[in-house]
């Protein structure tokens, strides 16, 4: 197999390089593939294994530096925070028959330019996977793993709590920018009392992520892997993804000014530099760090009401968003759940198989099912 991590230089093309090369074989060939030649000797240096390692220079921007990385490949990486270069790669893949898994995050932008190239890539036979990684990439995951320990599934929410350290210098502007867009793009709508609807600021769940985090009030945060739920389950009544905030000067004084700025094109660069300032100043915090995935789920098993929980967490935040993408790629690679066509990692991993691969990737992974006493 020649796998392709086209962002390698990037932190989460690092963590997955790292993960991932260990579980290759001798006859495996992993290219590193980015910009910046001294974040790949960085990249390389975390890497060990059996498998073929090299390093490539390779500009996205630039369509021919893409397609001579990516000739003869199996399966393409992207890590890289540019959803409006989405369309071009994935014609660049897919023109090379490759496979390709994405961690970018859930926009707009980069779910319209590969969904118009949905119909081609099942007819040409790849595996596309996008949406990959932590959230992205896990949610959905755990309301299909509490859904088949059910009879039948009613409340599914997912709440995501951080505690983490921002520090600007470890945010590439791409990375930013991604952010950026998606304050932009800020919605309230969720699956409530049956329906899709906006939900107010007073109905915003406070969740306890537990210590370090603690309570904290959470948002909805719209994910194209939690769309399609209520309809694969019908008796769901409620189901989301929502998110903590940063800090209460972050959520309250610099998210209003950065989602107002973020609409003009022309103040791009001080954006970026105010983010910065922000994410580093009023959003970090120091150790002990965690990021927390919590899922509870109500509904009836065997006629008694019964509830379902998972909780997926960690320390290390690239950790985290690496370890699912790898537990996905390593099932296309052995073939257990490649399928041709577009598919949401969340959608397309098995979530018992994936929750188990998670906690052998050093992911911490709780689960519990209870049935409430019979009534005599």
């Amino acid at each position: 197999m020649r796998i392709v991590a086209l962002g390698a230089s990037g932190n989460a093309g690092r963590e997955i390089a790292a993960l991932l090369a260990p579980r290759l074989g001798a006859d495996d060939e992993l290219v590193l593939a980015g910009r910046n030649e001294q974040h790949l000797a960085r990249t390389h240096a975390a890497v060990a294994g059996p498998a073929a390692v090299s390093l490539a220079r390779v500009d996205v921007t630039n369509p021919a530096d893409v397609r001579k990385v990516v000739a003869g490949a199996d399966l393409v990486v992207v890590t890289v925070s540019r959803p409006d270069l989405v369309g071009g790669l994935a014609r660049i893949v897919l023109d090379a028959g490759a496979d390709w898994l994405d961690t970018m995050l859930s926009t707009t932008t980069k779910l319209t330019a590969l969904r118009q190239l949905a119909p081609e890539i099942a007819e040409r036979g790849p595996c596309f996977v996008t949406d990959g990684g932590f959230h992205p990439g896990v949610p959905a995951a755990l309301v299909k793993w509490a859904a088949a320990h059910l009879d039948e599934i009613r409340e599914a929410d997912v709440a995501g709590g951080i505690r983490s350290d921002w520090r600007a210098d470890t945010l590439a502007d791409s990375t930013v920018a991604e952010m950026l867009h998606e304050f932009a793009d800020f919605d309230m709508m969720t699956w409530i009392d049956g329906r899709r609807r906006r939900l107010r600021w007073s109905e915003c769940p406070r969740v306890d992520s537990r210590s370090p985090i603690g309570r904290t009030y959470c948002v909805p945060m719209p994910l194209a892997e939690m769309d399609d739920l209520p309809t694969s389950y019908p008796s769901l009544r409620r189901c989301g993804f929502y998110i903590s905030g940063f800090s209460p000067a972050m959520d309250y004084l610099a998210l209003p000014v950065l989602m107002a700025m973020s609409k003009i094109d022309a103040l791009r660069s001080a954006t970026i530099r105010f983010a910065r300032w922000s994410f580093g100043c009023l959003a970090s915090y120091p150790p002990p760090h965690r990021l927390v995935l919590e899922l509870n789920a109500a509904g009836v098993q065997g006629g008694r009401a019964a509830t379902a929980t998972v909780r997926v967490s960690g320390e290390d935040g690239y950790l985290l968003t690496a370890a699912p993408a790898v537990a996905c790629i390593l099932r296309i690679l052995d073939g257990t759940i490649r399928t041709p066509g577009l598919h949401l990692q969340a959608h397309l991993v098995n979530p018992s198989n994936f929750l188990d691969d998670l906690s052998g990737l050093g992911i911490t992974v709780e689960t519990r099912v209870s049935t409430a006493p019979a009534v005599t």
